[in-house]
């Protein structure tokens, strides 16, 4: 079993580092970013504990096989196109593709299960109502006592073995799998309907946002304009501003800038310097004003690209 407490400065060494999890996390907050991570990873779960300092767009998918459930302890991120309360249970399946947009001090408390163990459990104890929120639900309403109730079994036992790292037991796995099992029954039992997103349009703006993300990576090294983008998706630009608005609280020159950045500095990390110099990176991300190009990064991570760390071959 794999139990660790660790920080990063860097959002792609995060994402990489929670067990099981295909994902990529852009930066988009300014400055340095600080994170935190406690995970606890067994054969048939998984507990995690995460805490980013700056606004991060977490994009790709859940594992496979697994039931995995996530609350916010923090402000308010956008998952899957619908805002997450504190009263909320985000959820996915089995592989699912997701996008969340996670505001600066998000805070996730997170656990998924062996889907096909808790399907057995499930079909002797829930509704046909229940059974059939549990295929299709991408949220659960559930009353704060509940929620507060089903951390207090959990945290502090996650935090016990997280500390003893190596030296866990048998039994006390044991024990966190029963509870973690317990807590996804006790939450199908009592939900309500799945949660209504609480402004409008943020599902289609968060539509509209995950579609240009998609058209970017499929442009590959020619960059997309905002009237390319716009065109595309048979938008006015002033739908498009409004939606990155709502969704990440930019504009979408800055929003898409900022992820080729973080293209930038993933490639400098898995790059030597004597394979690619910074300028020809930045180049082929679409950076042809190479001064402008030095000070957005600086601005975004808190360093100059020659000062990333770079692959040492």
């Amino acid at each position: 079993m794999l139990a660790e407490a660790r920080t990063f400065n860097d959002p792609q060494q995060h994402a990489g580092s929670i067990h099981g999890w295909r994902q990529v996390y852009d930066q988009l907050g300014r400055g340095c970013l600080t994170s935190e991570l406690r995970q606890l990873s067994a054969d048939r779960f998984q507990v995690f504990q995460e805490v980013l300092d700056k606004r991060v767009v977490q994009r790709g998918y859940a594992p496979k096989g697994r039931l995995c459930a996530a609350m916010s302890l923090g402000p308010a991120p956008v998952v899957q196109g619908q805002q997450v309360g504190t009263h909320s249970v985000v959820l996915l399946r089995d592989g699912e593709e997701f996008v969340l947009h996670a505001p600066e001090g998000t805070h996730f408390f997170a656990f998924n299960i062996d889907a096909v163990r808790f399907a057995k459990l499930a079909a002797f104890e829930l509704s046909n109502e229940q059974l059939k929120r549990l295929k299709t639900t991408s949220q659960l309403s559930v009353d704060d006592a509940l929620l507060l109730r089903i951390r207090q079994r959990i945290h502090p036992l996650f935090c016990h073995l997280v500390e003893q790292s190596e030296a866990v037991s048998p039994a006390a796995e044991k024990m966190l799998e029963d509870e973690l099992l317990n807590a996804f029954l006790d939450l199908f039992s009592n939900a309500t309907d799945e949660v209504r997103c609480r402004r409008g349009n943020v599902t289609v703006s968060a539509y509209l946002v995950k579609r240009c993300q998609e058209l970017i990576d499929a442009s590959g090294d020619t960059p997309l304009s905002i009237l390319d983008l716009c065109e595309h998706l048979r938008v006015s630009r002033r739908t498009l501003q409004n939606s990155f608005q709502a969704v990440t609280g930019m504009r979408p020159v800055e929003y898409l800038r900022n992820l080729r950045l973080n293209a930038v500095r993933r490639r400098l990390n898995s790059t030597s310097a004597c394979s690619q110099n910074v300028g020809e990176i930045a180049v082929a991300m679409g950076f042809f004003h190479l001064s402008h190009f030095a000070g957005h990064y600086r601005e975004l991570f808190g360093e100059s690209p020659s000062e990333t760390l770079r692959a040492t071959r």
